[in-house]
């Protein structure tokens, strides 16, 4: 459910401590050892948001830092279901890139199996970051962003559903795993082993987190990740859902991040929230404009608002995104924004009770490439300060029962968001000819998928995503 009633406003209430400068790769190794780890996953995520991965034995460390492991560019033309469509440039046999993890993001995973967790990102052969590395886009955009005199720190909030196996054989469908109502103490009373093991896990991995607690939907929970610089922030939800997924099959269940798990439920988001500050000076709060903010605020707001359309496929990667896109669903489907109006798909948190105001980026679900995701969004946020524009007011009460020239609907298919996505030069400039284009092409791939399956298909194709 989009509508996180119980979560945004302490976005901002634990800080982020200064990283200490790292020890050497070996150096590293001995210390990680000596705490019991004896295995990394190297991770990276591809065009259609499915997390990939490497593992190495701890000792090959410092080799593999600096030389990497094998991985095929081919690898970013496998859809949401691991299919290749022949019809993408990317999908070829040639080539090779080395995934390198960032050490500096290194963490443990699951301390008690000895597996320790690092993003990865791809060189060429000469050395060079790859052109097409998500992960590297993100970067770029934060360095970007902080040579403008900019600073930003992100947090995403992560809905998912549990779900009990079906048996072998069967037609499919979802038995939630808990039961209880929206929100409900009994839900958690129900549930409270799980989530009392998905607490420890996190904290074993180092992932701080503010809220963890039942949501709307039948067996789903929310869990609202400590915010961070972006780059980190997108790091964090990587982390998070692996550790997510690992503790729910602990449990004999499926956990789905999917958009949609069922047509009569609600579905599953994935909200960003941001704030941003100029030379130090937050733009969200303290100003003189609605709800206190700056005028660079309402430019920001108004910039991001203008590119919501173009936005989209990165915030949503799956056609059945667009179907959990839908009035009444509280996910947020209208090109508007809102002082806590959580049917806005960028909704303004004031600042208030020692936090700075932030936004919340409401309309994103997890099928995101949260790299993309953010990358793009620092992107058009520094674009917005660079060419002010106007904000419109604030909408209040339900979109659905505004005029559409005051509630725009935001694309309804994936079909017509890869259309703004192609015709937005914040994003083109950004991203550059090739990445935008095997962006385009991967989200054509899941349209073509998607058109040869019934509603009812299309749904259960990811309902288990990522399975």
């Amino acid at each position: 459910m989009a509508c996180g009633a119980e979560s945004g406003n302490d976005f901002l209430a634990r800080g982020c401590p200064a990283v200490p400068e790292l020890p050497s790769a070996t150096a590293q190794t001995t210390e990680l050892m000596q705490r019991g780890l004896r295995r990394l996953a190297i991770t990276f995520v591809n065009h259609a948001g499915s997390v990939l991965v490497k593992g190495v034995p701890l000792e090959r460390l410092a080799l593999v830092a600096s030389q990497g492991v094998g991985f095929s560019p081919v690898a970013d033309a496998f859809g949401a279901t691991g299919l290749i469509d022949p019809q993408q440039s990317l999908a070829r046999p040639d080539g090779d890139l080395r995934l390198k993890p960032d050490l500096t993001a290194l963490r443990p995973l699951d301390p008690a199996s000895g597996w320790a967790w690092a993003p990865g990102v791809r060189h060429g052969r000469d050395g060079e970051v790859y052109s097409l590395d998500q992960r590297g886009f993100c970067a770029r955009q934060q360095a970007a962003f902080a040579a403008a005199g900019l600073s930003a720190l992100a947090g995403f909030e992560i809905e998912w559903m549990v779900g009990l196996p079906q048996p072998v054989g069967s037609a499919g469908g979802w038995t939630p795993a808990v039961v209880g109502g929206p929100y409900g103490a009994d839900r958690l009373v129900q549930g409270l082993d799980y989530l009392t093991a998905v607490a420890e896990a996190l904290d074993a991995a180092e992932l701080p987190w503010l809220q963890l607690h039942p949501e709307y939907g039948a067996g789903q929970f929310e869990l609202s990740l400590a915010a961070s610089p972006p780059l980190e922030a997108a790091d964090r939800l990587v982390a998070a859902r692996l550790v997510i997924q690992q503790v729910s099959r602990r449990f004999g269940w499926i956990s789905s991040f999917a958009p949609l798990v069922t047509a009569d439920l609600v579905g599953n988001g994935g909200h960003l929230h941001l704030s941003v500050t100029d030379q130090g000076v937050p733009l969200l709060g303290g100003g003189m404009g609605t709800a206190g903010l700056t005028a660079r605020g309402e430019a920001l707001l108004a910039g991001l608002l203008e590119q919501l359309p173009a936005l989209m496929p990165l915030a949503c990667a799956l056609a059945v995104s667009y179907e959990r896109l839908a009035p009444g669903r509280w996910a947020a489907p209208f090109q508007v924004w809102g002082v806590e109006n959580r049917e806005a798909a960028l909704r303004l948190v004031p600042a208030g009770g020692g936090e700075p105001g932030h936004l919340e980026f409401k309309v994103a679900d997890l099928s995101a490439n949260p790299y993309l995701l953010v990358g793009a969004v620092l992107a058009v946020a520094q674009n917005a300060l660079q060419q002010p524009r106007v904000l419109p007011p604030p909408l209040s009460g339900d979109p659905a029962a505004a005029a559409a020239a005051v509630a725009p609907r935001l694309p309804q298919t994936l079909t017509e968001a890869v259309r703004a996505f192609e015709a937005s030069a914040v994003l083109g400039e950004a991203m550059g000819e090739q990445l935008q284009r095997t962006v385009v092409e991967a989200r054509l791939a899941e349209v073509r998928r998607s058109d040869a399956l019934t509603d009812e298909a299309l749904i259960a194709s990811t309902r288990a995503w990522p399975s």
